[in-house]
């Protein structure tokens, strides 16, 4: 079952974990993985869930449609996903870790939207949650996507990267479909 945001929802930052909460009713709590080293200042103000943070819950829930995962699941993505866009410190790209694919879409994608970073040896699914010119800020789905020797990215953690570094999900999902089809 999925639960349904309503007036009650309240973003509350809890000092002693270091990590952003949003309370979700009586003696229920949602705590997110958005750390205080990476949240803004003023996430670390109590405030309630927005009718911006509904909308963005229903977008990103609406990408997750598709996929077989559980529902708690979805709604700790999506959650997660609400609780970076809105809080989350601006980031540095850091694009050197992906492979380039230039040229394989012509689309701006847009919040909500799945993607694929591709590493030289792994790839994850992550969810766009900011876009700007030449960026995107992807949170990641799955964690575990090892950059290097000594950086990882764990899951719901974000990074920004160039667009050129960035495959949607449904291009690669078309694209194994054609090859099914035609193979």
């Amino acid at each position: 079952m999925l639960i349904q945001p309503n007036k009650q929802w309240h973003w509350v930052f809890d000092t002693n974990k270091g990590v952003m909460t949003l309370e979700l009713g009586e003696n229920m709590l949602f705590v997110s993985k958005l750390c205080k080293k990476r949240c803004v200042q003023h996430a670390q103000e109590d405030g309630p869930f927005t009718t911006e943070h509904t909308q963005l819950y229903y977008q990103f829930l609406e990408q997750l449609e598709p996929f077989n995962w559980s529902d708690p699941i979805k709604v700790q993505i999506c959650l997660n996903a609400v609780a970076s866009a809105q809080f989350l410190k601006p980031l540095m790209p850091q694009s050197w870790f992906f492979t380039s694919n230039a040229g394989t879409h012509q689309n701006l994608l847009q919040i909500g939207e799945l993607a694929v970073l591709q590493t030289e040896n792994a790839q994850a699914r992550c969810v766009v949650v900011e876009v700007s010119e030449q960026t995107y800020t992807l949170m990641t789905i799955e964690g575990g996507l090892v950059l290097d020797k000594r950086k990882s990215l764990s899951q719901f953690e974000a990074i920004k990267v160039m667009q050129d570094r960035v495959v949607p999900l449904s291009q690669l999902l078309q694209n194994a479909n054609g090859f099914a089809q035609t193979g």
